[in-house]
């Protein structure tokens, strides 16, 4: 069957992962307030703590995953799938493997969980509950190689209506069960599973509809070459990706204590949701851009870089001020007043946020020109920085949530923020990056602009809490779209947003 354009997969995509992200995110809402007021905030820090460490232990996965899509563009472009099926038949070997290597990782580091976990360790089941969310992190790795052959293909609706649905089964139970048991093992049995589960009916789907081979044929040379060179660099960029975002809560248990954790895992909830919006868009457009840049020049890749970046920053402007003006609002509405962060440790998320997220598209067209064995040296700056300027932070000044943020935020700036782009226009476009840092800092102005309007107008708003914040939400949303569009009225990324924009229209219409 003849695929439709990449334009259109790219538009059905966006559109599909958008939606089904916003009707995750009221349940996932839900199911973390009825799991705070059943289980309580101690077992919040507990999840948040596990989570964090598993993240780092998640490094066994090296990056393969983004080295072994890399080669997945061209057959599948050319439809030859009797070099998917050797290409898969790797993947699939090497994540069993990894699977394996992360559970008994997580065995050896049980004993050592007391570190970590200081007073709390009283908790009832901590050791048991750590093991339960340690087999979810491993068993995901099982099946998890065929959502990547989606993506790749341009078929990311598919794994995003299978998310959605087996998403909202468990969670609906879990909030039953929380409800009716009280049963933390159970309610974190049905959490850590779900993607498992999700993992099992995408591959049925693969199985159904791709006609992969059981072949003994092994990967050529030369591929085998620059997997290894992009896995090396994927191994860097992901160590230092855990260290500067998935280390926190093991920072903030040792210095400052597991309720400080609990209370942070409620902003840092929704700035996932946040982020997983942003990233289920971007994950929709980058097979279209791996297909893109097969066919197309670099100077026109570059071209496209720039437009998609633009959009990204649309998005990433709302995110932050949202993040920055209701916080705070939708914590009180949402659990209690109590627990409410200050409001520079709110300012600080959503810098860091920011920070962090500009980078996406980036990171994206790294995986896609097979980057990564460009980015040693740099994620290894990056890891250094965020150790040495948190600890520098939390021990020397006793900062603690506030030493994190600030420890993040700084190495992000001096390390990654300029040395991605560098990355991505020296190697792949073979251009100057200053073209970017100039839209780069033109784009913080904008931000700023627009921070400086909310604040001249929010004492005016009405101060009953409800209507705060249905009102902030209205000019956070005037002021996302007025301001963009007056400072970029004529350019090219301007256009190609409202072509986009027109082009969902049309399709709504019809």
């Amino acid at each position: 069957m003849k695929k439709k354009p990449r334009s259109a997969l790219a538009l059905r995509n966006s559109f599909v992962s958008g939606f089904v992200m916003l009707l995750n995110f009221p349940i996932q809402f839900i199911n973390r307030y009825f799991m705070i007021h059943y289980l309580g905030v101690t077992y919040l820090g507990l999840t948040s703590l596990f989570t964090n460490i598993l993240s780092v232990l998640s490094l066994a996965d090296l990056g393969i995953g983004s080295a072994i899509t890399f080669l997945l563009y061209k057959p599948l472009a050319n439809r030859d799938f009797d070099r998917l099926s050797i290409i898969m038949k790797y993947y699939r070997r090497i994540y069993r493997i990894i699977a394996g290597i992360m559970f008994i990782l997580g065995i050896v580091i049980l004993p050592f969980l007391k570190f970590f976990l200081g007073k709390s360790i009283n908790y009832p089941h901590v050791y048991t509950l750590f093991v339960i969310y340690l087999l979810g992190s491993a068993s995901s790795y099982l099946f998890s190689y065929n959502q990547s052959l989606l993506y790749a293909d341009q078929e990311n609706h598919i794994v995003s209506w299978i998310n959605l649905i087996v998403t909202y089964l468990m969670l609906s139970i879990q909030i039953y069960i929380v409800i009716l048991y009280k049963n933390p093992l159970l309610y974190a049995a049905l959490f850590v599973f779900s993607g498992f589960v999700t993992n099992i009916f995408v591959t049925l789907y693969v199985n159904k509809n791709y006609p992969l081979i059981n072949t003994h044929e092994k990967l050529d040379k030369k591929s085998r070459d620059i997997l290894v060179q992009n896995v090396i660099g994927n191994m860097f960029m992901r160590v230092s990706g855990v260290l500067v975002t998935s280390t926190n809560s093991i920072f903030l248990s040792a210095f400052a204590g597991v309720v400080i954790v609990g209370l942070y895992a409620n902003y840092v909830t929704i700035t996932t949701v946040i982020q997983k919006f942003m990233t289920q868009i971007i994950n929709a457009i980058s097979g279209s851009v791996g297909n893109f840049i097969v066919e197309k020049s670099r100077k026109e890749s570059e071209k496209l870089f720039n437009n998609l970046q633009f959009i990204n920053f649309l998005a990433l402007n709302v995110a932050f001020l949202g993040i920055l003006f209701l916080s705070n609002d939708v914590i009180t509405l949402w659990i209690g007043e109590k627990y409410v962060i200050s409001r520079l440790n709110v300012l600080l998320i959503a810098v860091s946020f920011y920070f962090m997220n500009y980078r996406m598209l980036g990171w994206s067209f790294i995986s896609i020109y097979g980057l990564a064995r460009y980015m040693k040296i740099f994620s290894i700056n990056e890891m250094i920085g965020n150790i040495a300027f948190t600890l520098l932070y939390m021990w020397a000044f006793d900062l603690k949530l506030t030493g994190v943020l600030l420890g993040t935020i700084t190495s992000t700036i001096l390390t990654v923020t300029w040395q991605d782009p560098y990355i991505i226009f020296h190697h792949a476009f073979h251009s100057n990056v200053r073209s970017y840092f100039n839209k780069y800092f033109y784009n913080l102005l904008i931000v700023a602009i627009e921070c400086g309007i909310i604040i001249a107008i929010e004492p005016l708003l009405p101060t009953n809490i409800i209507l705060h914040l249905i009102s902030l939400l209205m000019l956070i949303g005037i002021v996302s779209i007025v301001i963009p569009f007056i400072c970029y009225l004529g350019k090219d990324e301007l256009r190609y947003s409202l072509d986009i924009v027109e082009r969902i229209g049309a399709k709504i219409a019809n």
